[in-house]
């Protein structure tokens, strides 16, 4: 199985309700089919109880599959193999169904000629509903499209169907040809959606990468903050954040000209590396200057000791810049970083003290403003909340000032 994309399951599970009411609408149909003429066939009674059986079986999947499409929110940010997860589920139990459908080729099989037409259309139409599995697995769709024919194949070769013509063999030739052909579109239509999903992928990989830097940008920033924000607020994992600023940029940009600050910006891009190692670490270009580099399940201590090393590989770039005091080109980083609270600070906290992700934005950027104000080439830090401790102090000091 292709990499598969949270886009992929969603359509796929959109297409699931209407899956559930084509499956009961054709079980419907068979079933009053059957019903209504399979005592001219059938001698033995407990006829009825394999269509009972099969038809409680069919419908209780399908309401199961239901379910769990409900289950399934796609406006939520989904890891990886959580989505491989919600993928396999729905391709098992699609191919339950289709597996019970097709036992009804073998155990509802009609003897009339007609009828038999009739039951390998439904079968055929169940296929049809199937196909958004392609936009998954072929492999998956090839496996349902087995399940459904062979049991009415192997029937109507083992006892042909009874023709005036004598042709009994008709049927489960033109079956396998009507097989082959579905089997041959399946595989365009599993192209198709791939090239499509393809297509989409660079796109959006295009919309969320910095055209200068080839890392990502502000908007592809913003959006996995936000997920990474609730997926640690509810797992209760500290995350932590670095903003950098280049040291005196705008003077490097006119002494050197911006041909030499597009190579700069693009140096310390490829630093970046130094500190996103996992596959959630993010470094993006927050701004025209400023990098930002999101690092979730990640302490204070971690995080300062990682924007050590990526403040020390720039510095190690020896980009010349005549205007810093430096005399090479410098980062000032600000570090931040929320962690859950125990149980005691719970126990403790008012009702308002709530972290909130601008919390964490504003510490870095506290931070960052008091690296530069240090001397630059630097890198301090800040806790979520500590901002409201300095606004309170602040707010004391002044209070006091103006009663001397």
């Amino acid at each position: 199985m292709t990499e598969i994309k949270q886009e992929q399951v969603t359509t796929l599970y959109r297409k699931t309700t209407l899956g559930f009411w084509g499956n009961l609408v054709l079980a419907a149909i068979l079933t009053l089919f059957l019903f209504r003429h399979h005592r001219s066939e059938f001698n033995d009674q407990s006829f009825n109880y394999y269509i009972i059986i099969w038809l409680a079986l069919l419908v209780a999947v399908c309401f199961y599959r239901l379910n769990l499409t409900r289950q399934f929110n796609p406006s939520h940010y989904h890891d990886p193999n959580s989505i491989v997860l919600w993928a396999n589920k729905h391709i098992l139990l699609t191919t339950i169904i289709n597996t019970i459908w097709g036992a009804a080729g073998f155990i509802l099989l009609p003897e009339n000629f007609s009828h038999q037409v009739l039951l390998a259309a439904i079968l055929f139409s169940v296929l049809l509903i199937s196909i958004p599995v392609l936009s998954i697995s072929r492999f998956a769709y090839s496996i349902q499209l087995f399940a459904v024919l062979t049991p009415i194949l192997v029937s109507l070769t083992v006892k042909p169907a009874y023709t005036s013509s004598g042709d009994g063999f008709l049927l489960p030739m033109g079956i396998l040809i009507f097989a082959g052909t579905l089997f041959s579109v399946s595989e365009y239509i599993h192209r198709m959606l791939m090239d499509l999903r393809d297509s989409q992928s660079s796109l959006k990989k295009q919309a969320n990468t910095d055209t200068l830097t080839q890392i990502a940008n502000r908007r592809a920033f913003d959006q996995t903050f936000k997920n990474e924000w609730r997926r640690t607020t509810r797992d209760e994992l500290p995350i932590s954040l670095l903003l950098i600023d280049i040291d005196n940029f705008s003077l490097y940009n006119e002494t050197q000209g911006q041909r030499a600050g597009d190579n700069c910006l693009k140096s310390i891009a490829s630093c970046m590396e130094v500190v996103t190692r996992r596959p959630a670490d993010l470094a993006a270009r927050y701004s025209g200057e400023e990098f930002a580099v999101l690092l979730p399940n990640t302490t204070m201590e971690n995080a300062t000791m990682l924007g050590e090393k990526l403040r020390a590989k720039v510095e190690q770039l020896q980009i010349p810049h005549p205007s810093s005091e430096h005399k090479v080109v410098t980062v000032s980083v600000g570090v931040s970083c929320c962690a859950p609270k125990t149980e005691e600070e719970k126990a403790e906290a008012e009702e308002d003290d709530v972290m909130f992700p601008a919390m964490l934005m504003n510490a870095a950027d506290n931070a960052m403003f008091l690296a530069k104000k240090q001397g630059r080439n630097r890198v301090a830090e800040q806790k979520c909340g500590e901002q409201r401790l300095a606004l309170v102090l602040q707010k004391y000091a002044e209070k006091e000032a103006s009663r001397t």
